[in-house]
């Protein structure tokens, strides 16, 4: 019996020992990117970068014009821009009113669901010319100085991503959503940037050179093809540069049936990239590379909520009198900064008003974070099925959405 009970104390040591370094290493990222000045880049005075902008659209009838025409006045030399709607198994009249709008369209149609079917059809329709191929959701709005911001990131960046914040949608599931969004910007891709540890491409509102972007897209092989993409560029040493200076905003799952089905997904193919490219990816960690280390961290333990509850389970434990709780002296400090260094920056910041309305969106964003666990329990169970649905986020409702004026 004994040999049992040491079995299990040992793995309950080295799994709160596994938690409590990852979160202590994501306090000090945090803390250290939130403190660091970031000197703004000094590109090449004649640097213009000429931008294919490729809307990926499935029955978004209602909402693309509103995409169109955001990227169509942007402040940057018409010349230099292209905008193509991809009318991807559309049933509705999606192409017609990007047409209507301003956009160059083409209409595709494949047995295979998602994203990168449509990419791929776009980048085989707008030919050679371009330095940086933009992709945007249907629903997504954008700011008028996007361009410009992208293109002052200067000529080395291969692969970016600008700033994703919620549109002004008042629903309640969506609103608990987009204020998830903007503490995940604060707490984790800002600090990254400013440490020049890069980020994950985030499906809308990213830039990758065409080049790169024909050799890795008959890779792709997940319904995740963000995520995918993003590791398999770490494993070429490619970061994906983090640009909050530019913003788009982008809609949230409106009902709880849409969002449970698009985080399935997202869980299901987060799993598969684990399963097919971390042990890779850990490798190339293992010989030094700070940026893929902060990545495969972030694939095994890809959300705050984890570490929170793993940290403070394992200083209720070494507060309590049961055995095989780890020294109080090496625990307590590190539950700690997680609770507190987040919270020291969001009041700062004034991520969340101290009132009924700041109380009502922190208990929201709690229980949408906890339903991640369900979620993802089931896409563990279920990891083989690639299954894809539209989510209807941006809806007739909101129709002017918010074009991402500010963080």
């Amino acid at each position: 019996m004994a040999t049992p009970l040491r079995a299990l104390s040992l793995a309950v040591r080295t799994a709160e020992a596994a938690v409590l370094a990852i979160s202590a290493y994501q306090s000090a990222v945090t803390l250290a990117g939130y403190l660091k000045r970031r000197e703004p880049p000094q590109p090449p005075a004649a640097w213009r970068p000429r931008f294919a902008l490729v809307v990926c659209a499935r029955d978004e009838e209602a909402v693309v014009a509103r995409i169109v025409s955001d990227l169509l006045g942007q402040e940057y030399p018409a010349e230099l821009r292209d905008v193509l709607v991809a009318a991807h198994n559309c049933t509705d009249g999606t192409a017609a009113a990007a047409e209507a709008a301003g956009a160059r369209v083409i209409e595709t149609s494949s047995p295979v669901p998602g994203k990168a079917w449509a990419i791929r059809a776009a980048l085989d329709a707008l030919g050679e010319g371009y330095d940086y191929l933009g992709v945007f959701d249907a629903d997504a709005r954008v700011e008028p100085g996007m361009l410009a911001a992208v293109a002052r990131q200067g000529p080395g960046a291969a692969c970016l991503q600008v700033e994703t914040v919620p549109v002004g949608d008042p629903e309640w599931i969506a609103e608990g959503y987009g204020f998830g969004r903007r503490a995940r910007n604060l707490f984790w891709w800002r600090p990254r940037e400013a440490l020049g540890l890069g980020t994950t491409i985030s499906g809308c509102g990213w830039f990758i050179r065409p080049s790169l972007l024909r050799e890795e897209l008959p890779r792709i092989t997940t319904l995740t093809e963000d995520l995918e993409l993003t590791v398999r560029l770490a494993l070429r040493g490619i970061p994906v540069m983090y640009v909050s200076a530019a913003r788009v905003a982008v809609g949230e799952a409106r009902d709880l049936g849409t969002s449970v089905r698009q985080r399935l997904r997202w869980v299901r193919g987060h799993l598969l990239v684990v399963r097919r490219l971390w042990p890779r990816l850990a490798l190339r960690a293992v010989r030094g590379d700070a940026r893929a280390l902060d990545l495969a961290l972030y694939l095994i333990a890809p959300t705050r909520m984890l570490t929170r509850l793993g940290a403070s389970f394992a200083a209720l434990h070494a507060l309590l009198p049961v055995p095989a709780g780890l020294p109080r002296a090496a625990v307590l400090p590190v539950a700690a900064a997680e609770w507190a260094v987040p919270a020291v920056i969001a009041w700062r910041e004034r991520l969340l008003s101290f009132n009924r309305r700041g109380f009502d969106l922190a208990l929201r964003h709690s229980v949408l974070s906890l339903l991640w666990f369900p979620i993802g329990l089931w896409a563990l169970l279920t990891a083989q099925v690639q299954a894809w649905a539209p989510t209807r986020r941006t809806t007739p409702e909101v129709t002017h959405g918010e074009p991402a004026a500010g963080r």
